[in-house]
């Protein structure tokens, strides 16, 4: 029995000594050299656990730093006014990588008409809303309503005579920056606020009364000024320039602002100029004075304490003296090399934030109108603020330039008496038409 145990012990021993000695098929290449994670081997915290052999990837060149877009502005910016912008706009490069060359251009107007057509102008041309008309004709100029800059855009953002004075032919044509009016000024040594006429029937009245030989109660730069007279000449219903190249001179409410005009030319010195009222005023010689913000530091240098008050009521229609509201704007130049760069760079010079900036660093009135909020607690800017409402934009069709030397000779002949108004004023408005027939 024994004998047969140890014959079958020895034929199993073999046939296992032959099993081991068989070829074993080796693993396919792609087969992980490791054996699975069990659920015991898993980190505690249930992060999937990874490969320990695996490779870990190789670094990344580092890059070298994109280069700065180079954006042009061409302006006429000066003084402290102009370094108050620089400081904005080069914080915006730095923070942008954005390259701003700020130039400033003589003939700023001529300038761009030959060098924007040849390729050699700028990105952006810092001007004044009068100048969109003619530059849009002679493709100076882009809009930028087709870059998101829309009526609805500037509406949300800007005061309503600033929107106005952005758009020619139903399209938006810059973003602007400041606005400018002229106001009534006056030295508070010598009128109180509730001693401010309220019509100009009453400023006449009171004039009268108050007036001297060397003492005046009212002033301004009246005699030969299509600009200063605006305000009588639009408050009595006036529209100075219409877009399609005719005027309303020749009207029953032109008559009655010359009218006015003539009555003015009355109770201030017969000479009367810019350089006149201005120094009647700072010598207090003269109580009020029609000027605009450009003054305001003058004054104030000189030691006045003034205040502001909008421009009295035009008696013959009503409404209130209504002056020129010029906007300061930023343009998108035709042929501009960056312009979607230039455009996010015109979107951030409108911003509430830059433009309380410049408000309070300039004393100008911001055109953004959560700005104009940031600083409605400066008596000074407030007060245009209020002017600029009851105010009309400056026209920014092509026809403006029919309008300075015919308007300027109107008010020449009804102050100097060489002509009654009603003659100076047909004359002012056939040389008008003349004039806008040469721009057609």
């Amino acid at each position: 029995m024994k004998r047969y145990v140890s014959l079958f012990t020895l034929v199993a021993l073999v046939a296992l000594m032959l099993a081991a000695c068989g070829g074993e098929t080796p693993a396919p290449a792609t087969q992980a050299t490791t054996a699975p994670t069990t659920a015991a081997d898993a980190p505690a915290d249930g992060t999937p656990a990874t490969d320990a052999t695996a490779e870990t990837p190789a670094q990344a060149e580092p890059t070298e730093p994109a280069e700065p877009v180079t954006i042009t502005i061409w302006h006429n910016w000066q003084g402290e006014y102009y370094n108050t912008i620089e400081a904005v706009l080069t914080e915006y490069g730095e923070a942008n990588n954005v390259q701003v060359e700020l130039l400033r251009v003589a003939d700023l107007n001529d300038k761009v008409m030959t060098a924007v057509p040849s390729g050699e102008g700028p990105d952006i041309i810092a001007w004044v809303n009068d100048q969109i008309g003619k530059n849009v004709l002679a493709m100076i100029i882009q809009p930028v309503n087709r870059y998101g800059i829309d009526e609805a855009y500037l509406r949300e953002n800007f005061a309503p005579v600033a929107v106005d004075a952005m758009i020619y032919e139903a399209q938006t044509w810059g973003v602007p920056e400041s606005l400018e009016a002229l106001t009534f000024i006056y030295n508070k040594a010598l009128i109180s606020e509730d001693e401010l006429p309220q019509n100009t029937d009453e400023l006449i009245a009171r004039a009268r009364e108050y007036n001297t030989a060397e003492q005046y109660l009212f002033v301004y730069n009246g005699r030969s000024e299509a600009y200063f007279s605006a305000p009588w000449w639009q408050g009595a219903g006036v529209s100075l320039v219409n877009p399609n190249g005719t005027t309303g001179l020749n009207s029953p409410e032109g008559i009655a602002a010359g009218e006015l005009i003539a009555e003015f030319s009355t109770i201030m010195p017969q000479e009367m100029d810019y350089s006149i009222a201005d120094t009647l005023f700072k010598e207090g010689k003269a109580a009020i004075i029609m000027n605009g913000p450009w003054a305001i530091a003058d004054y104030l240098e000189a030691g006045l304490d003034v205040g502001l008050a909008t421009i009295p009521v035009v008696s013959s229609s009503g409404q209130p003296g209504m002056p020129f509201v010029g906007v300061k704007m930023l343009m998108l130049a035709n042929n501009a090399r960056q312009p979607e760069a230039a455009i996010a760079l015109m979107q951030h010079y409108g911003t509430a934030e830059v433009q309380a900036r410049l408000a309070e660093a300039n004393k100008q009135v911001p055109a953004n109108i959560e700005a104009q909020a940031q600083v409605a607690d400066d008596p000074i800017i407030a007060a245009f603020i209020a002017q600029t409402v009851n105010g009309k934009p400056m026209p920014n069709n092509e026809f403006i330039d029919a309008m300075w030397d015919p308007i300027n000779q109107t008010v020449e002949a009804i102050w100097t008496g060489a002509a009654t108004p009603d003659a100076a004023i047909e004359a002012g408005e056939a040389l008008f038409n003349e004039k806008a027939q040469d721009l057609r």
